[in-house]
């Protein structure tokens, strides 16, 4: 004889456990955590995926302006310019990918060049510089579009700068025509003689303005052109290019952040780091991070041992400056005294399962940490040690970011504060 059930399958037996052998499962709790911002190291930047040109004038970073150093290759070797070339027009093209900042503003870009080699086998990083002619080739003041095409002669071209390099540098164009067989004969020798450009900004000039422009150096976009004619012809042109096998790199000059606002400076170059309570800061280019510590968690364990079911870090996003938009991701990650990067376990259930994206709805980004905050409560972690906060792509974006601190004494943005939650079981 079969007889049904009747209780729910999920309650079967937990009225014959005695109330001591249950386990006190879910319980929820709100960590608070210690956290500041510090200057961020340089960040590699040779040869990345774009680089970064201009300038612009944060109200709570400060001025920050990025500059390229490039090389200038030869399209294919062997090339003459004929008997008495004699130059029409030297247009410098950069193409652009996008922008960050302010767009209406205007900027003025100059150019020179580089007087000491690069390699394209070398490490360079956001504070390296190169030597360069004092002396500009050009200097062009505009009004960056980044996101218009181009008109030329009727025909529609992909956003790109245009800075004419003739009328200014005449000598520079004339040493390019006086280019002997050998220095034309590969472009080993060219870079020899022909080192390449430094590419700047001048620092903004008024809170609130200037742009940061994303530049494709490898697209075919970026180039420059010379129009000349010769005793044999009377329109010709030849092209310097940028591309793949060309040695480039940005640096990045934040002017020690000595237009920064109040706050800022008191925590980040000051280095009071109990200020991380009210608001904390992050910057790409090898700006700033955030050191953040999880405590050893005894008020959970009360000498009982606990499972860590779930642990979620949240940050909030409190500037909503439509200007300066947020990161689309940011790393966490342990770092060692000598700077040695070691990732979470957690990253290796991918981006959904560990976090770091931004929701634009909820104007915030969450990490979820349960194996990290397992080992601090079972001591296999130290506990004095910090975890690393950072902009994801520091070398090729732009993004700044101001967070909501671990404990705000401001009550409208108390509920936006950095906070660890935690759901642990109580083991018997």
């Amino acid at each position: 004889m079969v007889s049904a059930c009747t209780k729910e399958p999920d309650r079967i037996g937990t009225d014959i456990i005695p109330p001591s052998d249950r386990l006190a499962f879910g319980q929820d709790t709100t960590i608070t955590l210690e956290a500041y911002s510090i200057i961020d190291d340089s960040v590699r930047t040779d040869e990345t995926s774009q680089n970064i040109l201009g300038s612009y004038w944060d109200p709570v970073f400060g001025i920050t302006t990025a500059s390229i150093y490039t090389q200038l290759r030869l399209p294919f070797v062997g090339h003459s310019f004929g008997t008495n070339p004699v130059v029409d027009s030297a247009i410098l093209k950069l193409a652009i990918k996008g922008a960050y900042g302010d767009t209406t503003s205007i900027q003025t870009i100059k150019v020179y060049e580089l007087t000491s080699d690069i390699y394209y086998d070398s490490v360079y990083y956001s504070k390296r510089n190169a030597a360069y002619n004092a002396v500009p080739l050009a200097s062009k003041t505009m009004l960056v579009r980044p996101y218009d095409s181009v008109y030329i002669d009727t025909v529609k071209y992909a956003p790109h700068l245009r800075i004419r390099l003739d009328q200014s540098a005449p000598a520079f164009i004339q040493k390019i025509f006086s280019a002997s067989s050998d220095a034309l004969s590969t472009n080993d020798e060219f870079i020899k003689y022909i080192k390449g450009l430094y590419i700047t900004a001048e620092p903004a000039n008024a809170p609130g303005t200037g742009t940061l422009m994303y530049i494709n150096l490898e697209s075919a976009l970026s180039e420059l052109v010379i129009y000349y004619k010769n005793d044999e012809e009377d329109s010709l042109s030849f092209s310097l290019v940028i591309n793949s096998s060309s040695a480039r790199f940005n640096n990045f000059n934040h002017q020690d952040y000595l237009q920064a606002n109040a706050s800022f400076k008191q925590q980040v170059i000051n280095k009071d780091t109990t200020l991380g309570k009210e608001k904390l800061y992050l910057q790409a280019m090898g700006g700033v991070k955030i050191k953040l510590r999880v405590p050893e968690l005894t008020q959970l364990t009360h000498n009982k041992k606990i499972a860590i079911n779930d642990a979620v870090l949240e940050l909030y996003n409190i500037d909503n400056n439509s200007t300066y938009a947020a990161p689309d991701k940011l790393l966490l990650y342990e770092e060692s005294k000598g700077g040695e990067i070691k990732f979470l376990t957690e990253q290796n259930q991918g981006d959904e399962y560990f976090g770091g994206t931004y929701n634009s709805t909820a104007g915030k980004y969450f990490f979820r940490i349960p194996r990290y905050v397992q080992g601090i409560v079972d001591g296999t972690r130290d506990s004095t040690k910090h975890l690393t906060l950072q902009v994801s792509g520091p070398s090729v974006r732009a993004y700044r970011l101001v967070i909501g601190g671990t404990q705000p004494t401001d009550p409208a943005i108390y509920n936006q504060r950095v906070k660890l939650r935690v759901v642990y079981t109580i083991l018997p």
